[in-house]
């Protein structure tokens, strides 16, 4: 019988460097307790203070970017569990550090070697423990042993080797090993009472591999390609018999492990260089919170035939708030601002996907000692084609980079090669030097497919997932049915906060996603989302889609039914109101213009969707809490949300800021993308 989710530990959050795995581990040992999952927090390297304000420095930009992105996402987490008594920092540097808001009152701990562990912990109520002694290169596998023997451990280099733990019933954790992110995997094993297999990395090289494979032999019929996927896989489990167990969670950068398996038992998936942290404490902490009773159901209406309006219908009998973008109302900016500022706890996407067009570049760059470097990447571009009151359009561009000075993109030949300084004065060049023009000197050429572009149809142009929140800063549920969306379009999801994602491993039939949605949702409040995703994969067994669907989630998590229909568009209304004022709050005491200027946007947004879709005594109610008046949003517009950051270190792409420009003044290449767009747009059917 499976376990509950475990509790979280609230006595304390660890925030460790991603790269102190043997500290991260004996912290843990410490402080881990059966049945309770440690909220432990990665931070990404930087080599700046955090700064403030529109003026930081181009060195410092990266830095602030990344350190500010992941101080956020660690602050709103331990918001959640309203705050700890204490605060462990573990292997951080006073650069790391400064981007952390500690409150008041909050005890801080910082470790910066685990011979200091004992002594630093000690100030802490802990249980004596016996020790277990293990080598720094078997601190995971040490780990998983002490926190099963209630031991704690002790980093030794003379201890014997550490074996692993025998099999027992019950679920299965599969854990590739690399950084903190690691250790994370450990920790949930342990948590939740399941077995633990430790097996190798897999590589960007070896990932990039296994794309290539699975479109070769989806695409081409080659099925020597399907072998190559095998092999990868079965050379990490291969002695484990998965029947045996009750489910199966894949902490992984990208392997297909539950096709190779044939889905013989439930499988799951959890990111391992996609923020895990964060991804497993929201699982945890969104089951025992009240979410929104709401969902996003969002078509083109590209198909004949499709889910979209049963599944309107079944939510609506589930007395679930439904707001449906079908057909023209599914356009790039409602589906931009619906899938980040509205309540929601499911969406749900049915329309074309897969990789699009675009440009091969090659550009080169001057670094802070005057060298030049060339850098090769990729650029998918879409536009918003509806034009502002100033006369803009969005315009927005990703970059996938593939090679720089020659070595391929994030292999340990290029950092061995190039300087570590040259990759942040790529960042600028690329990003703050350009942030409103194309460079007119680097070379472009032509590319009828991007590999890993995919994106999601819209029915103006396309949305490529670049998503920095999801449902008012929540943890919902996506449901990706449209082609070729496991991966790329998935990996934003899940940095966003998603507590699961359910996309495919390559082109889905029609037929297939209609049944496989269908049965997910008939089954969805009987039991777990893993209970009516393994049954939805059953389903479609025996068609030309076996085992083509990917769930990247938890075996424990749950949707919660509704009540009243009632109850739940309060839901939603509470939720917007919230929503407005946090934005209103961050207009007012932000330190940078631009950020005011994208809060306000968001603001007259949020406003704009209260005013439209629920009564004039609810708004009135809502404009008397409001301290100033906040300004509508013309009622013609659509909702139009600009504001970009950059991605984190984890992301193998990079993001481009939403760029405005007047229709005339449109480069000759963005021209082309919009003719492009244009004259493949599908008219929706009536």
């Amino acid at each position: 019988m499976r376990l509950p989710p475990p509790f979280i530990e609230k006595r304390c959050i660890v925030i460790a460097d991603r790269d102190a795995v043997p500290l991260s581990a004996v912290i843990s040992s410490y402080l881990f307790e059966p049945g309770t999952y440690l909220p432990l927090f990665t931070f990404p390297a930087v080599t700046a203070p955090k700064a403030d304000g529109d003026d930081i420095p181009p060195e410092a930009y990266l830095s602030n970017a990344m350190g500010g992105e992941a101080a956020t996402f660690i602050n709103n987490a331990w918001a959640r569990i309203h705050g700890s008594e204490y605060l462990v920092l573990a292997g951080l540097n006073a650069e790391q550090t400064s981007y952390i808001s500690i409150p008041r009152g909050v005890k801080v701990i910082r470790i910066a070697s685990p011979t200091e562990v004992r002594e630093k912990l000690g100030v802490m109520p802990l249980r004596d423990r016996p020790e277990l002694k293990c080598r720094a290169v078997d601190a995971l596998k040490g780990l998983f042993a002490a926190e099963r023997a209630a031991r704690r451990l002790v980093m030794d280099e003379s201890a014997d080797p550490v074996t692993d733990a025998d099999l027992t019933p019950g679920g299965i954790i599969v854990a590739e090993q690399d950084d903190v992110c690691s250790v994370i995997a450990v920790n949930y094993a342990a948590s939740v009472g399941a077995n633990l297999r430790l097996v190798p990395k897999a590589t960007k090289s070896e990932i990039k591999q296994i794309h290539r494979s699975l479109q070769a032999w989806k695409q081409g019929g080659d099925g020597s390609q399907l072998e190559i996927v095998e092999e990868a896989v079965i050379a990490r489990i291969g002695g484990v018999s998965f029947r045996d167990f009750e489910y199966a969670t894949f902490f992984t950068s990208g392997l297909p492990y539950s096709l190779v398996l044939d889905n013989v038992v439930p499988c799951t998936y959890v990111h391992l260089t996609i923020r895990p942290d964060l991804f497993v404490f929201n699982s945890i902490v969104f089951e025992n919170v009240n979410t929104f009773h709401s969902a996003v159901i969002f078509s083109p209406l590209f198909f004949p035939d499709e889910e979209t309006t049963w599944l309107t219908r079944f939510f609506h009998d589930k007395n679930y708030h439904v707001r449906q973008l079908t057909g023209p109302s599914a356009s790039f900016t409602n589906l931009d601002f619906t899938a980040q500022h509205f309540p929601y706890s499911v969406l749900h996407i049915c329309s074309h996907g897969g990789e699009v067009d675009g440009w091969e570049v090659l550009e080169e760059f001057v670094d802070r000692n005057g060298n030049t470097h060339v850098i090769e990447y990729d650029e998918v571009v879409g536009c918003d084609l509806k034009v502002d009151q100033d006369g803009k359009v969005q315009v927005h561009r990703k970059a996938i980079f593939r090679k720089l000075d020659g070595f391929e993109w994030m292999s340990e030949e290029l950092w061995a090669n190039v300087p570590k300084h040259v990759s942040v004065d790529m960042w600028k060049a690329l990003y703050q030097d350009q942030r409103n023009q194309l460079n007119p000197r680097a070379k472009r050429k032509k590319r009828r497919t991007i590999a890993t572009s995919c994106a999601i149809k819209c029915s103006d142009t396309i949305h490529q997932g670049e998503l920095h929140v999801l449902a008012l800063h929540t943890s919902p549920l996506i449901f990706n049915n449209t082609c070729w969306s496991w991966y790329e379009v998935a990996s934003f999801f899940l940095s966003c906060g998603s507590r699961g994602y359910i996309g495919t491993l390559w082109a889905i039939d029609n037929d297939s996603a209609i049944l496989g949605a269908r049965t997910f949702y008939e089954n969805l409040f009987e039991g777990t989302v893993l209970d009516a995703f393994h049954k939805a994969v059953n389903t479609i067994a025996t068609t030309q889609s076996k085992n083509i669907y990917v769930f990247w989630g938890l075996h424990f998590t749950k949707l919660s039914p509704a009540t009243t229909a009632q109850d739940s568009r309060s839901e939603v209304f509470e939720g917007l109101v919230e929503g407005l004022m946090g934005w209103k709050q961050h207009v007012e005491n932000s330190n940078s213009t631009e950020g005011r200027r994208n809060a306000s946007k968001i603001v007259a947004a949020l406003w704009k969707e209260l005013q439209d879709n629920f009564t004039p005594t609810d708004v009135s109610k809502l404009q008397r809490r409001v301290s100033r008046p906040i300004r509508p949003a013309s009622r013609e517009a659509e909702y139009t949300v600009t504001e970009k950051e950059m991605p984190t270190s984890a992301r193998r792409s990079f993001d481009y800021p939403t760029e405005c420009k007047s229709v005339d003044e449109l480069d000759a290449v963005l021209q082309s993308r919009v003719r492009t767009i244009l004259a493949d747009r599908t008219p929706p059917v009536p």
